[in-house]
């Protein structure tokens, strides 16, 4: 009588080749779902490491040292002729240094923080300056500015470039308005000035390296927190073509304290 299948020979081989290829699968799948997994955790480690690298670059540049050291030199030169005005641009320069050294320690502060910040860093421009400007802060956000986070210094060098190669080089009186809006889902930032406009202005300056270095840096962060093309700076124009200034847009992540 013939044997059972199971107990032939060629039933039982191919039984266990079956399962050692199960078992060849499994361990493929296996190995395969864990590099993946490796490479993504490596992915993220290394965009954390480039974020915390920009970060730290941005902390070096936050306080231009040629900006300290012409505030240095103005006050000075105030000494005998303005002592009224060489108190205001003390006064101020020294909140604007602790604001700086204070915000520089946080991950992100509130947008009225940055709001003040701007506010004491522009009126020691206009002190400094040698052509007066005026200027203008707008928010119009939901949430209130007080609830809302941003990384500190993100709009500190778009401010000081529109101001001392727009504003500063054009001939006309200096006019600066910053504006941020909401929307659900992205905080909107807009620098404007009625200055030399950026491409003549570019074409005209001569770069310092913490110029050039400030704002390539701020904008890598912006892309390393919103994406690329973010950023969008256009020349404003007049009827005849003429230039009128320069706008300065960008948008991140809308993020709160709550």
């Amino acid at each position: 009588m013939d044997s059972p299948l199971y107990q032939k020979d060629w039933f039982q081989w191919s039984v266990l080749a079956l399962a050692v290829l199960l078992l060849l699968g499994f361990g493929w799948w296996y190995i395969r779902k864990i590099k993946a997994k490796n490479r993504a955790e490596q992915e993220r480690l290394k965009t954390q490491n480039y974020l915390l690298t920009l970060e730290q670059k941005a902390l070096q540049l936050q306080m231009n040292p040629h900006f300290i050291f012409n505030v240095l030199n103005g006050v000075k030169a105030m000494a005998g002729t303005k002592p009224d005005k060489m108190d205001a641009t003390i006064n101020s320069f020294a909140i604007l240094l602790r604001e700086t050294l204070q915000n520089s320690r946080k991950e992100h502060i509130g947008l009225d923080q940055e709001i003040k910040a701007l506010k004491h860093y522009i009126e020691v421009e206009q002190l400094m300056a040698q052509k007066p400007f005026e200027y203008s802060i707008k928010v119009k956000t939901t949430p209130d500015a007080e609830e809302i986070l941003i990384p500190p210094m993100l709009i500190q060098p778009f401010v000081e470039n529109a101001i001392r190669h727009g504003i500063l080089k054009g001939e006309k009186e200096g006019k600066l308005e910053i504006g941020f809006t909401t929307s659900k889902t992205h905080l909107h930032c807009s620098i404007i000035d009625n200055g030399l406009g950026i491409f003549k202005s570019q074409n005209e300056k001569v770069k310092t390296d913490h110029q050039s270095m400030a704002l390539t840096v701020t904008k890598e962060r912006l892309e390393s927190i919103a994406g690329k093309n973010t950023l969008h700076i256009t020349e404003i124009k007049n009827e005849d073509g003429s230039v009128e200034g320069t706008k300065i847009a960008f948008k991140i992540p809308l993020l709160t304290d709550y």
